[in-house]
């Protein structure tokens, strides 16, 4: 027995379990915390007591609206909680940090305009204010059963400028987004985040905001603008009666703004009102393919987008009957799996051949170890005679990656996984296993898929061990995935390696190579 393996895995069961518990503690204190802010904050009034901010909400949003300019400063999601526990406050899309770094914000008018609003009237979902001196009005209300607002601008004289929307943000990552490990920092952290336009001309335009040096604009009937990021984001929907001019913009103190200016139209000189469509809530695929044309492409799919829209389609569809987004995960990589077997197939076969010919190629080299020219042309004549091809099992394997990838990236940007409860010891989806056995259990898989391919004799020793490591060293890199990435993982590789050894079996090449004659 090799006491230095069993001191190893000792050290790092040691390990995982004190890390385990350190992750434990720190986010029981984190939700504490919270909890007691929700506390703080869950008997607000209406308005509060200097009149500077107006309260407004529905079942699915709650809005802090300051009433002097009439911006929208904060906005929750009243059914996604920032923690996976009763009690919890809302994600928010608008708000600003503790220390005032961060801002993000919805303002809309009229450009000529500086308005200064007072509250004119409240009610049920709707809050009014007005700017006497101008005789400007705001009104803001919720559209029925939707995560949309409407503000409408009206000027009761007329105004001279144009009807305006725009988001107001600084840099940084989206409020409530975690950023600790266990809880998919590492994957939060890598997700996209730009300004995004939809217009008649392109469906689909970004721009990161440290890129953005100067101003972008397009002319466009209808239309949209948002800032995406994972999981929740705001968009500013326009209407195909109107032509908008979409524009995004560096401004002053580190604040960018992205948003529309309406065009008047020849015959328009003045402007007595115009009403803006918001949206603000969770990008779930389905949803936003109603709200309005191009919507769902503001979820990140990277390069295989193409291949990533389909398999949420099929996983959504899947889920539909099941109710449990782990076992969909599973199934729908079966039946993906299953429909990429005449590949596969054809990879392992090659990779079978080439364990037939493995005595025979090690027998070259024994005998032209002093001579590498003469070893290649040899090798070479018996993969030939042998009908093998070295690159046989990888070609294949290549056709799959774009799935692999594709649904990588899906997985990874599903808010519908986010505090899905799989079952067991996995109660969210959309962070890493807490408990690592997803992880352990693919670096066992990937042993065992070790076994089975052949390693060329020519091999050099110090590859060979970097080989041995991989199986460590993937399993230390999915500790950082969330356990749905971890899960299709894992059963992607087991079926692998249940379909590599079944035609293994055919072909009569299990065990090891090296041993037959």
């Amino acid at each position: 027995m090799n006491m230095r393996r069993i001191y190893l895995a000792v050290i790092v069961v040691l390990s995982a379990s004190l890390f385990y518990q350190w992750t434990a503690e720190s986010k029981a204190d984190a939700q504490a915390k919270h909890l007691e802010i929700a506390k703080s904050e869950s008997f607000i009034d209406v308005v509060t007591a200097d009149g500077s901010y107006v309260y407004l909400e529905n079942d699915l949003l709650k809005l802090k609206i300051a009433v002097n300019s009439g911006a929208i400063v904060e906005a929750r999601l009243k059914e996604y909680g920032v923690e996976n526990i009763p009690g919890s406050l809302g994600v928010r899309v608008f708000g600003s940090d503790e220390n005032g770094f961060f801002k993000y914000y919805f303002k809309s008018g009229f450009t000529s305009e500086q308005t200064n609003y007072r509250l004119l009237s409240y009610e049920q979902g709707s809050v009014t204010l007005y700017d006497e001196g101008l005789g400007v009005k705001k009104e803001i209300s919720f559209l029925p059963d939707t995560y949309e607002i409407q503000i409408k601008d009206t000027a009761e004289n007329g105004s001279t400028g144009k009807a305006f929307a725009s988001l107001y943000r600084t840099e940084g990552r989206s409020l409530d987004l975690k950023t600790e490990i266990t809880q998919g920092g590492m994957m939060n952290n890598s997700s996209y985040q730009a300004v995004a336009f939809s217009t008649s001309d392109d469906p689909y335009e970004t721009q990161r905001l440290r890129g953005l040096d100067e101003k972008m604009s397009f002319l466009s009937r209808g239309g949209w603008v948002s800032f995406i990021q994972k999981y929740f984001f705001a968009a500013v929907i326009g209407s195909s009666d109107f032509v908008y001019n979409y524009f995004a913009q560096p401004g002053d103190a580190g604040i960018y703004s992205m948003g529309y200016t309406v065009e008047k139209g020849d015959a328009q000189n003045l402007v007595y009102s115009h009403s803006h469509r918001v949206f603000i809530g969770p990008k779930i695929r389905k949803d936003l393919e109603k709200r309005a044309p191009n919507l769902e492409l503001s979820i990140d799919m990277g390069w295989f987008w193409f291949i990533s829209q389909p398999m949420v389609r099929v996983l959504d569809w899947i889920n539909g009957f099941i109710g449990n987004w782990g076992i969909s995960i599973i199934v729908f990589t079966l039946l993906l799996k299953l429909l990429l077997f005449p590949v596969t197939a054809k990879g392992f076969v090659a990779m079978g051949n080439m364990r037939k010919v493995m005595p025979k190629m090690k027998e070259l080299q024994d005998r032209y170890a002093n001579d590498r020219q003469k070893l290649s042309q040899e090798m070479m004549a018996l993969y030939k005679k042998e009908g093998a091809n070295p690159l046989g099992g990888c070609l294949p394997m290549l056709a799959q990656m774009p799935f692999f990838i594709g649904f990588f990236f899906a997985l990874r940007e599903m808010v519908e996984l986010r505090f899905a409860d799989f079952g067991l010891w996995i109660t969210d989806l959309s962070v890493p296993d807490p408990l690592f056995i997803l992880p352990v259990v693919f670096g066992c898989v990937m042993v065992l898929t070790q076994k089975l391919n052949p390693q060329p004799p020519t091999q050099d020793p110090m590859q060979a061990q970097i080989m041995k490591l991989m199986p460590v060293m993937f399993s230390v890199f999915f500790v950082i995935f969330p356990a749905g990435l971890c899960l299709y993982s894992v059963v992607n590789a087991g079926v692998s390696l249940v379909q590599q050894r079944y035609l293994y079996s055919k072909l009569g090449v299990l065990g090891d190579p090296n041993d037959k004659a």
